[in-house]
């Protein structure tokens, strides 16, 4: 290959752009709430690797679902402090599984960014500061799930509801999983 050819090559492949990198406190996210998925026992054993410390456990909101088991932990990543609080419970026939992360120095756009990135489709509803994605697992990819399939969902792999927003200035990754 001549040498001006390879110039203009490298020159065309510095122009391609390429995807940026999730954040190190998604990374930390997606690794102990989403590749588990939220299986409660997979995100206390990833909790209990090094640099995560035990923080005070947050009460669960939800009306009708008290909690039988939780735990919730800190570290610092990169430069964003990240809490997680998990918990799992039953809602009638409903088994639920909760995983919820609170990131300071964090953008929630970039959290945005880097949520659809992660699940490969954008939010169902985008409003209001807070992205909203409701998904199931369809042949080894994350896929959106209408409301019409909820019952089909949670009694397959499982219904998500993954919520992003900002909080008392900190950015919010909560993600919840329901199976019957």
């Amino acid at each position: 290959m001549n040498i001006l050819k390879a110039t203009f090559l490298a020159a065309l492949a510095s122009c391609v752009a390429l995807p940026a990198a999730a954040s190190p406190a998604f990374d930390a996210f997606q690794k102990i709430c989403g590749d588990t998925h939220t299986d409660f026992a997979a995100v206390k054993a990833a909790l209990g690797g090094a640099g995560w410390t035990t923080t005070e456990v947050l009460p669960t909101n939800m009306e009708g679902v008290t909690p039988t088991e939780g735990i919730a932990r800190t570290s610092t990543v990169g430069n964003e402090r990240v809490s997680i609080y998990a918990w799992q419970g039953m809602k009638g026939q409903f088994h639920l599984t909760a995983c919820t992360a609170r990131v300071t120095q964090f953008q929630l756009g970039q959290a945005i960014g880097d949520a659809k990135t992660w699940l490969g489709f954008p939010p169902e509803t985008d409003a209001k500061g807070k992205s909203t994605w409701r998904y199931g697992l369809t042949n080894g990819a994350w896929t959106a799930v209408k409301q019409a399939d909820f019952q089909a969902a949670a009694g397959a792999g499982g219904l998500y509801f993954f919520n992003v927003f900002a909080d008392h200035g900190e950015v919010v990754l909560d993600l919840l999983m329901i199976k019957s």
